[in-house]
């Protein structure tokens, strides 16, 4: 079966790295990604800061940054009204590569691609990804579900998604089935579906091979028999799979291959509202913290509390040492974010970290107090290392204005934590700063994901530079001579493309209004026939 119409395919990764791949590919262990990359070209591919799945997957889709989109996490935090919310989608809602395609008569079809939720009307199909809950409707048309369930049993989530360490080896031993089974179930939906629907883009994800990575980095690291492997077959399977599609392809289409970031083992993981806490930048309420123990936490408990000044007196009355030892004997083991927040004595507090690496300062600071705050905080989070090694914690320590730009400035967080390579950034309150442990994850992200392209416009030039996630869409766009929009903010990876093509020769179009009414003319005369 070939797939005539097919002119773009664009494989996700999520979590893939060269640390994982490219060691394979040298051993010749994976033949596919190997032929993928002696054909093309191929590199590491910059994610976005924080270098997580949310936002990276949407500045992939949108070419924007997370400035445009309002999504800097799996969570938003708004400081001011001191409201968490759990995002599953961009909340302002940008174009994506395939409404472009849409508006230019081009069918899309997408798979499993994260924060795709809900699924939205297309010129084509859409079959969303996590955080998707498989008793919603996940697709578009959607009659496609239920086909899907009756054809291939088809699920998005595995039931085993979170490990007890407690309780390991049955679940693990499931999790690892599960997930081998769903990425099969992927790439045969994906082969189905470009049968019935003949889509001019196809975008198909793989995204559990994050989980495997987090659970099973140290077994791979210390070659456990039992589960030393699983990280590897793991990988075979998608290479197999690649192949099965792959040689079902007309020769005109150009496949991607990209990550929304890379991996690596863990070398430690470090709370930084624990290291706010000890350091005065974050105070925490006795009174808020026992109502939360005792279930009776609310906003206006809390409210009152604050009006009528008891959280003020019993810090004039109680030493801030006698606090803190009372406060540590309140907490548990740890505390999550959204209880943090409840817990917090906002008037005595001046930064906190919430969702991945991202540093929250007091609103009500005056400008001056304002920078005095963040460059004091820069110079000291720089300073940090790593007790047991003396490494340093962070490459760097980010301003928002720095790595963000758009409408939705305001939302995100003021500072934004670069860890280095193998040290996780943890938002939740611990009971120390250091975490060493590697029961329940071993290896957490990195910046660097991957990129390879392949195809009749692609060179077969080796290793290419400097791509970050942002220009894969103004990329595809231009391979579809489709304008692309001034407000995105990647660029065409023209360097990819071979000389002699097609893609290499004309000129990048962009969408305003002259280059609109241009195209628009074309079409109807085509359709017209003139």
């Amino acid at each position: 079966m070939w797939y005539a119409n097919l002119k773009v395919l664009v494989i996700g990764l999520d979590a893939a790295t060269w640390n994982i791949l490219l060691p394979l590919v040298e051993q010749k262990q994976l033949p596919n990604f190997r032929k993928l990359m002696e054909k093309g070209v191929w590199g590491d591919l910059q994610s976005t800061y924080p270098f997580t799945t949310s936002p990276a997957w949407k500045s992939y889709s949108t070419g924007k940054n997370p400035g445009k989109l309002g999504l800097y996490s799996w969570c938003r935090f708004d400081i001011k009204n001191l409201e968490l919310t759990v995002t599953a989608s961009d909340p302002f809602r940008s174009k994506e590569i395939w409404d472009y395609l849409d508006e230019h008569g081009l069918n899309s079809g997408i798979i499993n691609l994260p924060l795709l939720c809900p699924p939205r009307r297309i010129r084509g199909f859409i079959v969303s990804g996590f955080p998707m809950s498989d008793s919603a409707n996940y697709t578009f048309p959607e009659d496609l579900k239920k086909t899907l369930v009756e054809k291939f049993d088809y699920r998005i989530n595995p039931s085993e998604y979170t490990l007890d360490p407690k309780q390991q080896l049955p679940r693990k031993d499931r999790l690892i089935l599960e997930v081998e089974e769903l990425i099969k179930k992927r790439f045969e939906v994906t082969r189905y579906l470009l049968q019935s629907y003949s889509p001019d883009f196809l975008h198909t994800t793989i995204f559990y091979t994050d989980a495997i990575q987090h659970f099973f980095w140290k077994e791979m690291e210390n070659r456990e028999e039992r589960f030393g492997g699983v990280i590897e077959k793991i990988w075979k399977i998608i290479d197999s799979e690649i192949g099965k599609l792959f040689n079902q392809l007309e020769e005109d289409t150009n496949v991607l291959v990209i990550s929304d970031h890379g991996f690596v083992g863990l070398k430690a993981t470090f709370s930084p509202n624990r290291w706010f806490w000890e350091k005065g930048y974050l105070n925490l309420s006795v009174f808020n913290i026992l109502l939360t123990t005792l279930r009776l936490y609310n906003k206006k408990t809390s409210h009152i509390i604050r009006q009528l000044g008891l959280d003020k007196t019993v810090r004039r009355i109680v030493s801030k040492e006698k606090l803190m030892n009372l406060q540590q004997k309140l907490i548990p083991r740890e505390v999550s974010s959204p209880n943090l927040i409840k817990q917090v004595d906002w008037s005595a507090t001046n930064a906190i970290t919430v969702g991945e690496c991202g540093v929250f300062l007091n609103p009500e600071l005056d400008p001056k107090e304002y920078e005095i705050l963040s460059t004091q905080l820069i110079k000291e989070i720089k300073m940090i290392k790593n007790p047991q090694t003396g490494e340093n914690l962070v490459a760097d320590v980010k301003r928002k204005e720095e790595i963000y730009h758009g409408d939705h400035l305001e939302l995100a967080p003021d500072l934004v934590i670069v860890p280095n390579d193998g040290y996780r950034i943890y938002d939740s309150l611990m009971r120390s700063s250091w975490d060493y442990s590697k029961n329940l994850w071993s290896a957490y992200h990195t910046l660097q994901g991957i990129f390879i392209a392949h195809g009749p416009d692609i060179k077969e030039a080796g290793r290419v530079e400097n791509a970050k996630i942002y220009d894969i869409a103004p990329t595809i766009l231009h391979m579809f001579n489709v304008p692309i929009p001034r407000d995105m903010d990647g660029r065409v990876l023209t360097e990819i493309f071979h000389e002699d093509s097609e893609l290499a020769k004309k000129q990048i179009l962009y969408q305003d209004a002259e280059t609109e009414k241009i195209l628009i003319k074309e079409k109807i005369r085509k359709l017209r026939g003139d």
